[in-house]
């Protein structure tokens, strides 16, 4: 009876962790920015021992343990997960915001981050890198404190992560620790110590009456690290080298790295240990900086994330499209500028904030109006507000009467958030214009049309207010880019 009895209560421990036996506990999960996407369901149960009849039950309970285990994570990116069941099959769907970039996610089977998740721009790879050429490099992706994923992706290309380190490689070579370093060579004027037993077995016998081998300390820049730092940018540019028909950002990229060789070029290349690199890494107060370089160093030299060369684990990054997109805009704007005149103000730098005071103070909920930019001429104020939304490509092809519901709210949000920004403007001619992205062949199509722009004109007391709806795809060069969204706001 006593035995009879254990055995009920064990079968009660509904919460416990399901065992399974995995047949391999990897997984790479793809989905894209902006998006729902459904799963493969397989990443979930991926074993043998595995009934069929109770599949489906299985699943559910693995993606309550899954949605627990990975909260956090999943929040990182902004991404919800939630499942869907139709009576006969167990799917779950995952709904996507506007960051890219890779995580790992633990397996509710092993406990473990075995699981890769790949967010991909929606406009592909050869989209992003126009962008990220465009705006300078001043947006580049974030690496995430996150365990290393167990496959890198080999979709996402190599100069994505080249594009970090040679950033990170650069803050390093300013940010270098300058000190004393005892030299030694063989020179013609004396300096320092001369090592005269030297001088009179060698430089004598050999008739170099002039040649003293001297030992003197110098004011140098740490030249072990500058070795290794020359060994890093050969290699970068190899691999860089390889890429060139992804476009013109590689070569930007060569050049950068080409750039930063002729700051090392006269320490030898330096392949480390890892036990060197570990000794590099233990130096204390060295800041975030050096920390930084170090990382980027210890990526290159182990390849890690280099997509193409080996297998090689890859390293959790994140990058917000949104933010890259207002760069874009910005990075167009200032460049119109230099041809039409004006004064640019952008909302990254917080020029452009305008606070709310409201009473109770603690009662508010919004704190402040924050155009993305704004642009003032000739008695005229331009605010440009840039989406990074599916607005327009909706709007264009299938209507308004066609859009769905949400997605019309969040369009009138987005009008009704822009005309807020015109009631601060003091001035009586004001153009309000909302930038989209779009695909080029879109963009293409609708130029053919003339339909790029959509415009509207709001009368109110005694200022007119020009609305402009635009969108821009994101491999255009600088040029074109700065040619089309003068004719959006201008004509």
């Amino acid at each position: 009876m006593q035995k009879q009895r254990k055995a009920g209560k064990k079968k009660k421990l509904s919460n416990a962790p399901f065992k399974l036996t995995p047949i391999d506990s990897s997984f790479t999960l793809k989905i894209q920015d902006s998006s729902q996407s459904k799963l493969n369901d397989d990443f979930l149960i991926h074993a043998r021992n595995v009934d069929p009849r109770t599949r489906n039950s299985i699943k559910a309970r693995l993606f309550k343990q899954f949605l627990s285990i990975n909260r956090n994570l999943l929040s990182l990116f902004d991404l919800t997960a939630y499942p869907l069941f139709d009576g006969d099959n167990f799917d779950v769907r995952i709904e996507s915001k506007s960051k890219i970039g890779a995580l790992p996610l633990i397996s509710p089977v092993t406990y473990k981050p075995d699981y890769s998740l790949i967010i991909s721009p929606r406009f592909g790879w050869d989209g992003i890198g126009p962008l990220l050429s465009n705006t300078g490099w001043r947006i580049i992706p974030d690496i995430l404190g996150l365990p290393q994923m167990k496959v890198s992706e080999k979709s996402i290309p190599p100069w994505v992560l080249s594009s970090i380190v040679l950033r990170r490689v650069e803050a390093l070579i300013k940010k270098l620790d300058r000190r004393f370093e005892f030299v030694e060579e063989v020179r013609q004027v004396p300096r320092g110590h001369i090592n005269w037993n030297q001088y009179a077995t060698k430089s004598i016998q050999n008739a170099g009456f002039l040649n003293f081998p001297c030992r003197y300390p110098d004011l140098e820049s740490n030249r072990d690290l500058k070795s290794i730092i020359h060994y890093t940018l050969n290699k970068q540019l190899q691999s860089l080298s390889t890429q060139r028909e992804h476009g013109f950002y590689v070569l930007q990229l060569m050049d950068l790295c080409q750039h930063l060789l002729q700051f090392v070029k006269q320490n030898a290349p330096l392949r480390p240990s890892q036990r060197a690199l570990n000794a590099f890494q233990r130096i204390l107060f060295a800041g975030e900086t050096y920390i930084h370089g170090l990382d980027a160093i210890d990526w290159t030299v182990n390849e890690k994330g280099l997509a193409g060369i080996g297998d090689m684990k890859g390293i959790p990054w994140q990058m917000s499209m949104e933010t890259l997109f207002e760069a874009y805009i910005e990075a167009c704007l200032s460049k119109l500028v230099k041809e039409i005149g004006g004064t640019i103000k952008t909302g990254r730098k917080r020029e452009t904030i305008t606070a709310i005071s409201w009473e109770p103070g603690f009662t508010g909920s919004q704190r402040f109006l924050l155009p993305d930019i704004l642009l003032e001429r000739d008695g005229q104020q331009i605010i440009i507000d840039a989406k990074y939304k599916d607005h327009w490509e909706d709007l264009n092809i299938g209507g308004w009467q066609n859009m769905e519901q949400e997605i019309r709210e969040r369009h009138r949000g987005d009008l009704f958030q822009i005309l807020a920004y015109a009631s601060m403007a003091d001035y009586k001619n004001i153009t309000c214009c909302l930038v989209y992205p779009c695909k080029a062949e879109t963009f293409v199509s609708l130029s053919k049309r003339n339909r790029t722009t959509h415009k509207a004109t709001l009368a109110m007391n005694d200022r007119v207010i020009d609305l402009r709806l635009t969108a821009l795809p994101l491999n255009l060069s600088l040029s074109d880019a700065a040619k089309a969204l003068r004719s959006a706001i201008l004509n």
